[in-house]
């Protein structure tokens, strides 16, 4: 679940930085430059800095602070100011009149106290876990964007290197061609390969410079972290310390207070009223004064106080559900992350084995054109093979950095 939403985050962000670069008509047309101080850790901190959830985060601070001050008032609730008063004028008009003042003073429940504050104290923890889950989720965001921009820069230096040697190709044919070795056509058929290879390159040179665009409009940084390859250990064990399993431990503990809480309260606060009273019969007579005590304890009946807890119960076992679900969760793509490191580990050593081949095979081509003993349409073939075998060894070589990168994700190992 964390990693659909680790994901759709990163869409959302790349689709937000691709819209804003057409809408201002920024292309970057030079390359971000590597800074051997910057670190990942750092790319991380500074991006999440950025990220607008933070006034969230804020705002719900700022909300347990003002309940926390609420749990440690004198009062459960507001206290009222009552005034009451009683006069004869529209009957018989004799003068009789009363005056009551007082004060309402809602009391806490035994217990009530303490449990508000215990459950405030669960909701603060509630957001410090929210803000390392937040931190979790940044640091998948900025994993991908670092390994898109290698990803995509390998492309960009293949296919040039590979339009070079085409290139070189174009010009040996072209001479040949002069001397009258080979035919026009072989000519032709080394400029459409050239015009290939140049199209191949131009397309990874754009996508390369796409992808650093992304990274600058999300991190808001210029700079690359020269070093930001990861190593994982073997240890594929998930515990509470995990952002994500965390948060959702933080919201059973919370949710639990709360219940506890409601238990307290499931009815309605006593109250104690303190005022005083004036009377008088007829306007000749004087005033008679009393000071009065009034206790006002609701009954609680099951009836109207059942409904609460077992809301109370319900929102609980929502919570635990949801965190046994989690836990199952993380395990299943910790283990997928892990297969998936071990695949391309595989992948890449039988890539390395096969480019060392197509090389061979290649180097034993090239002297067979040069010497007349094959066509250039049987050259250009075996290039290309030793071509996709190049490009297939180092993209499998940055896919091991980028899975293991991903292994950590799913770890919720934040750099």
């Amino acid at each position: 679940m964390k990693l659909k939403i680790t994901s759709l985050i990163i869409g959302l962000c790349l689709s937000v930085s691709i819209q804003a670069a057409t809408e201002h008509g920024h292309d970057h047309e030079t390359d971000l430059t590597t800074s051997t101080v910057l670190s990942l850790h750092e790319v991380v901190e500074k991006t999440y800095q950025r990220n607008p959830k933070q006034e969230l985060i804020q705002a719900r601070l700022n909300h347990i602070e003002a309940l926390n001050r609420k749990s440690q008032s004198l009062w459960a609730s507001d206290p009222t100011f009552n005034l009451n008063h009683y006069n004869d004028e529209l009957m018989n008009s004799n003068g009789l009149q009363e005056w009551e003042v007082g004060m309402q003073m809602p009391l806490w429940l035994p217990g009530q106290k303490a449990a508000r504050q215990k459950t405030v104290e669960r909701e603060r923890e509630v957001v410090n876990a929210t803000e390392s889950a937040l931190k979790l989720e940044i640091a998948g965001i900025v994993r991908e964007l670092l390994w898109h921009i290698a990803l995509t820069k390998n492309r960009q230096s293949v296919a040039q290197k590979e339009w070079e040697i085409v290139q070189k190709l174009e010009q040996d044919v072209n001479k040949r061609v002069e001397l009258g070795d080979l035919s026009e056509s072989d000519l032709i058929l080394a400029q459409q390969e050239s015009l290939s290879k140049e199209a191949a390159f131009r397309m990874a040179r754009q996508e390369y410079l796409h992808a650093q665009h992304r990274y600058e409009m999300i991190t808001g940084l210029n700079q690359l972290p020269e070093i930001f390859q990861e190593s994982a250990d073997d240890d594929l064990s998930i515990t509470t310390d995990h952002p994500a399993l965390k948060e959702s431990y933080e919201k059973v503990t919370h949710s639990t207070a709360q219940r506890d809480q409601v238990i307290i309260e499931k009815r309605r606060n006593p109250s104690m009223f303190i005022g005083t009273r004036h009377e008088r019969g007829m306007s000749s007579d004087s005033f008679a004064n009393a000071i009065g005590l009034n206790f006002s304890i609701p009954l609680g009946l099951s009836s109207h106080t059942t409904p609460k807890l077992t809301a109370a119960e319900i929102n609980l076992s929502e919570n635990r559900s949801q965190m046994e679900a989690l836990h199952l969760e993380l395990n299943i793509a910790i283990q997928d992350a892990s297969r998936e490191l071990s695949s391309v580990i595989g992948q890449y050593e039988f890539a390395h084995r096969q480019n060392e081949l197509s090389k061979r095979n290649l180097a034993m081509s090239r002297k067979a054109f040069s010497l007349g003993e094959s066509s250039l349409l049987d050259m250009i073939r075996i290039q290309a093979q030793a071509f996709a075998a190049e490009r297939t060894m180092h993209q499998k070589q940055l896919e091991v950095g980028l899975y293991t990168a991903r292994l950590n994700q799913a770890k919720g190992l934040i750099p």
